[in-house]
């Protein structure tokens, strides 16, 4: 039988853009490190859960202490510095998907697990999407793609040619990341895929895993946890999916839904 504080122990997801980190000010605020703080000391344990890939962290983890996370969309994951779950994305949908974008003139960037690049910039939005969420300015870097373990493709275009992607390419998944792009994956999960085999290796119960998000790359996840709770910026869809809608970031939204829910 569980003990009283195993049986309380919860294990939660954080998305990072829009949820742990305010894009106003590029960092955490004060309340949002403090939350988290509060939870671990509480016995619970967190976890990053977010598009990005490990390069792309640039130390929040660190910043934070966390040492275990879901990234590029659930494709890869780690809990406390050991990957317990690698399967980045079908080389032939990759090289498929890559061709098909170029001859639209779409431009197509690339994360691995240590690297974040494109394979063209016919427009401006590759950058345009850099600065949204304050990452640097990826490299043109030119059929490397070919000869690397990519975890999620990125699509830059603007949502009015989202209907001529997806019908260009119906074999992955397209999910809004900002107003310049897409994350493209293949159609078997996104975070919640993730934040499963996390599950499975820690052999604990769905219904222990709180999960908190902004983003339309969320809401498999919030639909899989037992307890999914939606920043007040989050998009209208997020919100109808979440058991519970918080303040939005920059109104210190984290800390108040763990007070809300009586975690810290």
């Amino acid at each position: 039988m569980k003990r009283d504080d195993e049986m309380n122990k919860k294990y939660i997801f954080l998305d990072l853009d829009g949820t742990i980190i305010d894009h106003k000010t590029n960092e955490a605020s004060s309340s949002t490190v403090e939350a988290i703080r509060l939870l671990k000391e509480n016995g619970h344990e967190v976890f990053i859960a977010t598009g990005r890939p490990p390069c792309l962290f640039f130390g929040i983890d660190k910043k934070l202490n966390i040492d275990s996370y879901v990234a590029a969309n659930g494709r890869l994951a780690v809990y406390n510095n050991e990957i317990v779950f690698n399967d980045p994305l079908d080389k032939d949908v990759v090289k498929e998907f890559t061709t098909t974008m170029g001859n639209l003139g779409f431009d197509v960037g690339f994360e691995t697990i240590d690297d974040y690049f494109v394979e063209s910039k016919n427009t401006v939005n590759v950058d345009l999407f850099s600065d949204v969420f304050h990452l640097y300015y990826p490299e043109i870097k030119k059929g490397k793609y070919k000869g690397e373990d990519i975890y999620q493709m990125i699509l830059y275009i603007e949502r009015k040619d989202l209907d001529k992607a997806k019908k260009a390419c119906n074999k992955v998944h397209y999910s809004v990341s900002n107003k310049y792009g897409v994350d493209v994956n293949e159609k078997s999960g996104l975070k919640d895929i993730g934040i499963k085999a996390i599950v499975e290796h820690l052999d604990i119960s769905i219904e222990d895993c709180i999960a908190v998000g902004d983003g339309y790359n969320d809401i498999s996840m919030i639909d899989y946890v037992g307890y999914g709770i939606a920043m007040g910026n989050a998009n209208n869809e997020l919100k109808e999916k979440a058991d519970y809608v918080t303040d939005d970031i920059s109104d210190d939204g984290l800390y108040k839904a763990f007070k809300h829910i009586r975690l810290i």
